[in-house]
């Protein structure tokens, strides 16, 4: 009864008043928690410095026209001491006395929550100044406060926009498990998914050590490279610690901090028990980058104050508190300048309130039951915009003030500010006097960009083997054409020109097999490299087939018809030959066949351990090589080599047993032992080394591949073809009258046949071919007479006298004279004389 008597009372006072046309006055309740005793509230950096810059303000705006005319702000001298059961009480009390308060301003600290959940039953609009707390956010909760303050959920947007301006989209965060920085990180959480930036891990950063490292490892876990930290200083500097003896900092790690307001809050304090020295822990916190609120307007932003500057406005307010309250301290607080604004924002909302009320409501009228005047309050409340001496005051839909928040870098040890986030515009400005700084000179990445590098054989010695097997074709193709034109021509017709064509084509399968190699490692599509892979290997097979089938059949040649000292009559055309080197390559086929069938060749990609660029931060390349395998390769490959190498080893024992015979115009036995002994020892060295060699040694592998083949084919088709063409272009391509022909080194010695000159060798061989014939005909006659006289009681075996020619030559050389008498058969091998054309029969002696 008491309170509405008082209330009669003013309304009373207030009506006198108006009508003498004095200014009215409107209370703000400002609540100042003056620490624990009243003694000290001189001396209390809140009463020294908020309570005089509200003064201040309410001293300006009632000296102005423009802001509330006919009314004057004031502050009824409450200060309380005590916590928050002390608040809630001269809250109470002070709505049950006189005067009528038409606001809250304030407190800060612990309290606000409390009067902010009391004040709405009173209808009360509150503003504070100095709480960070997101949790007051919550509207449902705390509908009628708002803050000049930037909650620490304003510090997100700034975050989210610091990831975006550096393209970040990856992310992880850790934070304190106290109820503050779980609602941050929440908050946070729920904008980077808005941002579509993934969030990596997310966890909590409490008191259990245990705890603790499960997080952090997690992080190591999923190789985070962007970190935000929520936490109070003393967790950050356990953080840091861990970060520094981890090796997660420098050039390719990149860390968030919600900061504090103490300057160097992340340096260790002494009464703290570390893993790291204070050193250590400024290495793993430089570059890194912390937010805070703006406390003050830009340099040169004139506000509605009308201060230019923040030390414009501080020199105003030392002097305005040293003037009134005598205080020596007056910049002890930062909230100041937000308690100053928190004035002008009151103001300016009663402002723009008493243009909306209809005629007959005043301000003054206002009462604590009054909702619909509370709700014109709120609502120009919330359209409050104006900028003050902390920067604009804005205020979204959960009364959180949206102002600057100040970015910090720190460089050389030291905060210095890199820029500002302007949440109403969702702006970011940066420094042109500090700009940010990172190690390597470039910004970290938000993970590494890991780029699959195929490995393959260098450009250079890729071009340089395939130039070579080129260049290898193209003579290849000299001699084809070489060997076509002249094979009329004795020495080469002697030689099996046929046998040389297929010799030819192997060499040009190998040399192609080379280019195979190299595009197989190098082509682009995936599916040119699997048909690469199957024809490298049938070109290769194939290929060594028909170029050391070809020579070994022609050495074999050689040796059935001199594998004895004795000859026999034996006739080995090229149609054998030839037959041979199809049974070689009809199994090989076959061969091909069955493993295209049971264990088909595929393209496979076989992953190595990533690298890291040395010269960038954020390139990890996989290293990837493609190639040519299947599930029994080795096998398949050992079956190869094997044929290839029992195929090697007939060569060698057939190039060994040749090698006494010397028949240059007739084979190329000599050559072809030369060419047998190269590819074993290339095979020896080659096939070993390749098989022995990592498999990302690529270059190493495909040069070594390469030089084998080609030394082997070029000294293969070298020592075949060159004799034929120097002995043609230094002495044509006829058999030379001089120098032995047909020479063979038994176990009796070299038996040489030479003619002096080429018309007595003619002679000679007319001769001899007479004299056989009479005495084939007087055999044939003794026969004819035993048989009619019936001489049943005579020899068993016919007696035949033949004329052997051991060596025979029809280049001029001369002939033996010998002759022997032997019981047998005869067998003739035809030869043709070009010039005369003779034919000769070379009889050979054999056993019976």
């Amino acid at each position: 009864m008491r309170w509405f008597v008082s209330l009669l009372l003013g309304l009373g006072l207030f009506t006198v008043a108006r009508s003498e046309g004095e200014a009215k006055d409107l209370f703000l309740f400002g609540m100042f928690d003056q620490g624990n005793s009243p003694a000290a509230a001189r001396k209390d950096p809140a009463y020294q410095g908020l309570l005089p810059a509200c003064e201040m303000a309410m001293e300006q705006i009632n000296n102005r026209s423009d802001i509330l005319p006919g009314y004057n702000l004031k502050i009824p001298n409450v200060q309380f001491t005590g916590g928050r059961a002390v608040a809630v009480y001269h809250l109470i009390i002070t709505m049950f006395h006189e005067p009528t308060m038409i606001m809250v301003l304030g407190p800060g600290g612990a309290v606000v929550d409390l009067i902010a959940e009391t004040a709405p039953i009173f209808n009360l609009i509150q503003l504070t100044y100095s709480t960070y707390s997101p949790a007051l956010s919550d509207r449902k909760t705390y509908p009628f406060l708002f803050k000049t303050i930037q909650t620490d959920n304003v510090h997100n947007p700034a975050r989210v926009a610091l990831l975006q301006h550096f393209g970040w989209d990856k992310v992880a965060t850790i934070q304190d498990t106290d109820d503050r920085f779980t609602t941050i990180a929440s908050n946070l959480n729920e904008l980077l998914g808005e941002a579509n930036i993934t969030v990596q891990a997310s966890g909590g950063f409490g008191k259990d050590v245990t705890t603790q490292l499960s997080q952090l490892e997690n992080l190591k876990a999923v190789d985070a490279r962007i970190v935000i930290a929520l936490m109070a200083p003393q967790q950050c500097r356990k953080l840091l610690c861990w970060v520094y003896n981890n090796g997660m900092y420098g050039s390719r790690y990149l860390w968030i901090f919600n900061g504090a307001l103490k300057e160097n809050w992340w340096k260790p304090r002494k009464s703290e028990t570390l893993d790291c020295t204070a050193e250590e822990i400024d290495q793993a916190m430089e570059y890194s980058i912390f937010t805070e609120p703006s406390f003050f307007a830009d340099e040169g932003e004139q506000g509605i104050a009308g201060y230019s500057s923040p030390n414009h406005y501080w020199k105003a307010h030392v002097d305005y508190a040293r003037l009134n309250y005598g205080a020596t301290e007056a910049k002890s607080t930062v909230y100041v300048p937000l308690a100053f604004d928190a004035v002008y924002a009151a103001a300016l909302a009663l402002n723009a309130s008493a243009a909306e009320l209809p005629r007959g409501r005043e301000l003054e009228n206002w009462s604590y039951e009054d909702s619909s005047m509370r709700s014109v309050f709120f609502r120009n409340m919330e359209k409050t915009n104006f900028l003050g001496v902390s920067g604009p005051v804005r205020f979204d839909k959960t009364g959180d003030r949206l102002g600057r928040i100040i970015i910090k870098q720190i460089q050389d040890g030291k905060a210095v500010e890199v820029g500002k986030f302007h949440a109403y515009e969702k702006k970011m400005i940066w420094s042109d006097t500090t700009p940010l700084r990172w190690k390597g000179g470039q910004p970290p990445v938000d993970e590494v960009r890991k780029i699959t590098r195929e490995i393959r054989v260098s450009d250079g010695l890729f071009y340089t083997m395939v130039s070579l097997a080129g260049l290898g074709m193209i003579f290849c193709l000299l001699f084809l054409a070489f060997n076509f034109k002249f094979r009329e021509k004795r020495v080469i017709k002697m030689s099996s020109p046929r046998l040389n064509n297929a010799l030819i084509l192997g060499c040009i399968f190998a040399y192609l097999a080379i280019i195979l190699f190299g595009l197989t490692e190098n082509v682009a599509e995936s599916n040119q490299a699997f048909y690469m892979c199957k024809a490298r290997v049938w070109i290769m097979v194939v290929g060594f087939t028909l170029a050391f089938g070809s020579m070994f059949s022609k050495t074999w040649r050689v040796y059935a018809l001199f594998r004895h000292t004795k000859v026999e009559k034996k006739v080995i055309k090229d149609f054998h030959l030839f037959a041979m080197v199809g049974s070689f390559l009809l199994m090989d086929v076959l061969f091909l066949m069955l493993w295209e069938v049971l264990d088909p060749i595929t393209v496979r990609r076989e992953s190595f351990p990533p690298e890291e660029d040395p010269n960038r931060n954020d390139v990890l390349y996989l290293p990837e090589l493609r190639r040519c395998a299947s599930d029994y390769l080795m096998y398949w490959l050992g079956i190869i080599y094997a044929s290839k190498g029992i195929l090697i080893l007939f060569g060698i024992f057939l190039a060994w047993e040749t090698r006494k015979v010397q028949i240059p115009e007739l084979n190329d036995s000599k050559q072809i032992g030369l060419c047998v002994y190269n590819v074993m020892i290339m095979s020896a060295v080659g096939v070993p080394i390749i098989n022995l060699l990592d498999s990302q040694q690529l270059d190493i592998s495909f040069a070594v591949l390469s030089v084998c083949i080609i030394v082997c084919t070029s000294t293969t088709l070298a020592l075949v073809f060159v004799p034929k063409i120097w002995q043609g272009l230094r002495h044509g391509f006829e058999i030379q009258r001089s120098g032995k022909f047909l020479t063979r080194k038994g176990s009796s010695g070299t038996v040489t046949n030479a003619c002096d000159d080429h018309i007595s060798c003619k002679k000679e061989i007319i001769q001899l071919k007479n004299q056989i014939n009479v005495l084939n005909k007087e055999i044939m006659d003794i026969r004819k007479r035993k048989e009619s006289k019936g001489d049943r009681n005579g020899p068993s075996m016919s007696q035949a006298i033949v004329i052997s020619a051991d060596r025979l030559s029809v280049n001029g050389s001369s002939t033996s004279n010998h002759t022997k008498s032997t019981a047998g058969s005869t067998r003739s091998l035809p030869l043709k004389d070009i010039q005369n054309d003779i034919e000769m029969h070379v009889i050979k002696e054999t056993s019976t």
